[in-house]
């Protein structure tokens, strides 16, 4: 019986300390569109993770770009909200809007908060509270054929530096050479970013009226218009937008183009030609001296179990060390300034993408998210989309488009 009552006692003791080591909290982690070409990438940030917080497991689930919304949406109302989940700065925003994110601003510390470009950090700011933790960021550059420069008179070792010097470039190489100079992002919704880069605001400061029919909003869409008119782009250019103007930039067709530095891979690997005559240089400035920056952020749901564990785990994932590493499989960018301090974004290479690389590190500092989030945003984007056709295509003036334009978002955003 002795032996009985004493080995039952060790079988209690052995289950305690099984019960004692097992984990004690489990957060779901949800990504964009990382599997499979980045499972091992992942898995390894979530091994490390694990083993260094031995009472934390996390489960890694990836989601489709065209189900995020939705899924998280029924998750959070379906009481299993996941734990920290990936978004780009508009879904952020949008779920801030309705109230299901944790403020960053007030639990992230400080000196963590510090570790970010405060520009970027700032890109989910909504009524002056931040609601996600930036991590992977893609600048633009500006990639040109020198080839077609020198054809035009124009210096290569001087490239467009302003978005006037850019448009004067552009119409100089269409009237000297006959080739097309740019093809202006001005399709689809892109004139809303445009507008930004230029200092002029789409929404009033509290986001319930639409601004962007003011006479400086309209000399500005104007231009493009009359440029448009004189034939200094492709008539295609608003119905085809950017993939019309990497097609002709390949094809050695385009002089200048405002592009991701992944692109140039594409540049060397399908037209060999048209990459040893492209120069890069940083991408022109509007007036206000921003450029837009896509940004995906970690945001932790409200609904989550375990905030302070997500927190800590979505602060894992984008601190320097992991950034850098993600930097290196993928053309990406780091949204901490140490990372994007690293010789592997400071030491100019020979070839274009190397030196696309750098130019893109040095411009984080002034880049931010310029994605516009406002309700019912399909429909309202249709009707903006629609002004600027008409604008272009002479159904209506560039007033008369953003006034009615404007007046349709503003009956919407009431």
């Amino acid at each position: 019986m002795r032996r009985s009552l004493i080995a039952a006692a060790i079988a209690l003791l052995v289950g305690a300390g099984a019960a004692a080591a097992a984990p004690q909290t489990s957060i779901e982690f949800w990504t964009i569109s990382l599997q499979p070409f980045f499972t091992a990438y992942v898995q390894r940030l979530i091994d490390t993770y694990e083993r260094a917080h031995p009472g934390v497991r996390v489960r890694w689930i990836d989601v489709q770009p065209q189900a995020i919304d939705q899924k998280l949406l029924a998750a959070i109302a379906g009481g299993v909200a996941p734990d920290v989940v990936n978004l780009n700065t508009e879904g952020t925003i949008r779920m801030a809007e309705v109230h299901a994110l944790v403020d960053m601003d007030a639990a992230v510390p400080a000196a963590a908060r510090g570790r970010y470009f405060p520009n970027i950090w700032a890109s989910t700011r909504l009524d002056g509270r931040a609601y996600g933790i930036p991590w992977y960021v893609v600048p633009d550059v500006l990639a040109y054929n020198r080839a077609l420069f020198r054809r035009a008179g124009l210096d290569p070792a001087r490239p467009p530096a302003t978005e006037d010097a850019f448009v004067r470039a552009a119409v100089a190489i269409k009237q000297r050479t006959g080739a097309y100079g740019f093809m202006p992002n001005v399709d689809n919704i892109r004139m809303l970013k445009r507008f930004q880069e230029d200092g002029l605001p789409i929404l009033s400061a509290d986001r319930k009226r639409a601004v962007f029919d003011s006479p400086a909003h309209v000399a500005l869409l104007a231009r493009y218009v009359a440029l448009y008119k004189e034939g200094m782009f492709p008539d295609d250019t608003l119905r085809r937008g950017y993939l019309g103007a990497t097609e002709r930039y390949a094809a050695g067709q385009l002089a200048m183009l405002v592009t991701g530095p992944q692109f140039l891979l594409r540049v060397r690997s399908d037209s060999p030609g048209v990459y040893q005559d492209t120069l890069v240089a940083p991408a022109p400035l509007g007036r206000a001296h921003v450029l837009d920056l896509p940004t995906m952020d970690l945001a932790v749901p409200l609904a989550s179990r375990h905030r302070r564990e997500a927190v800590e785990f979505a602060l894992f994932v984008t601190n320097d060390e992991n950034q850098l590493a993600f930097s290196h499989l993928v053309v990406i960018f780091p949204s901490t300034r140490k990372a994007a301090a690293d010789p592997y974004f400071t030491r100019a290479g020979t070839n274009p993408e190397d030196r696309a690389r750098v130019i893109a590190a040095r411009e984080l500092g002034i880049a931010r998210d310029l994605s516009v989030v406002v309700p019912h945003s399909d429909e309202l984007f249709r009707i903006f989309r629609e002004a600027v056709e008409s604008a272009f295509y002479g159904r209506m003036t560039p007033q008369r488009a953003l006034a009615w334009a404007a007046g349709e978002w503003n009956t919407r955003l009431r």
